[in-house]
């Protein structure tokens, strides 16, 4: 028991050492390559904030498992609650996760960032400005979001929301000018209930004036894998140019294809025994 506290206290005062490095030195970029930097140049980011049921982080494991994204690396900061456990995806079953992780299609120009732990609130403003100053090379940085069912207004309306900036707009005019293709509804308020930190981290992009869009759907708690879906489906209606999630098929047409993450297996833990009843 004695050695068992002493491992913890070690531990601990590891994590304490660690942290005080990261306040002083902010964002640490851990890339597999050992490279000290990261090559953005024209590529596409996307982004989940920490939001109601977690949608946003759960379509970015879709995309991370139906495109095979390599783990590059990770991200460390004060701001980020420190995670470590086994491998979240089946196509890379000997990697290990941590609390902020990089994937990439370096066919596609494609990095996706996936947050695994809360944000330390004090921390998070100052994260954002070095996590904007470290992508802002990017061609064009969409982030994933969600917001609490009722604060949808207009029942009738679109469960789909968006803001993007005037060159992301630009960029896209076709595709965003297409109602038959788009239904979503701008957004031009000043919160987004329920979805964390994505409205102030698109606006931390659009001061740097990095061409962004912020899309979210409106979705309660509880099982919202569905939702995660339904979130990449339009996505890739916009952006099926680099995404590519559909395949051909000997109809002709396109099929799309998704592919779960191994890690769904224990969304919600084992299936209730059926000794119970």
């Amino acid at each position: 028991m004695v050695t068992l506290l002493l491992h913890y206290f070690h531990i601990l005062l590891t994590l304490n050492f660690l942290t005080r490095i990261q306040l002083k030195q902010g964002i640490m970029l851990l890339l597999k390559d050992k490279s000290q930097t990261l090559n953005v140049d024209n590529y596409t980011i996307i982004i989940p904030s920490i939001c109601v049921g977690n949608a946003a982080q759960l379509a970015c494991d879709l995309l991370i498992a139906s495109k095979k994204l390599k783990r590059i690396g990770s991200l460390s900061h004060a701001a980020l609650i420190p995670v470590f456990g086994p491998s979240a995806y089946q196509h890379e079953p000997n990697e290990c996760v941590a609390s902020c992780e990089l994937y990439e299609s370096p066919e596609d120009k494609l990095l996706v960032v996936q947050f695994r732990a809360p944000f330390i609130s004090r921390q998070t403003k100052r994260f954002q400005n070095e996590f904007v100053t470290l992508l802002k090379g990017a061609r064009r940085v969409i982030i994933l979001s969600g917001s609490f069912g009722f604060e949808r207004r207009v029942i009738e309306g679109s469960p789909w929301a968006y803001r993007a900036t005037d060159k992301f707009k630009t960029d896209h005019a076709t595709e965003l000018g297409d109602q038959a293709l788009v239904k979503w509804q701008e957004h031009t308020g000043e919160h987004i209930f329920g979805g964390g930190n994505a409205l102030q981290l698109y606006k931390a992009f659009e001061d740097a004036q990095v061409p962004s869009m912020l899309l979210f759907r409106y979705l309660l708690e509880g099982d919202n894998s569905t939702d995660a879906k339904l979130i990449v489906r339009e996505l890739n209606e916009l952006c099926g140019d680099f995404l590519k999630l559909r395949v051909a098929s000997d109809a002709g047409d396109g099929k799309f294809k998704l592919t779960l993450p191994s890690s769904w297996n224990l969304l919600f833990g084992n299936d209730v025994t059926e000794l119970l009843f």
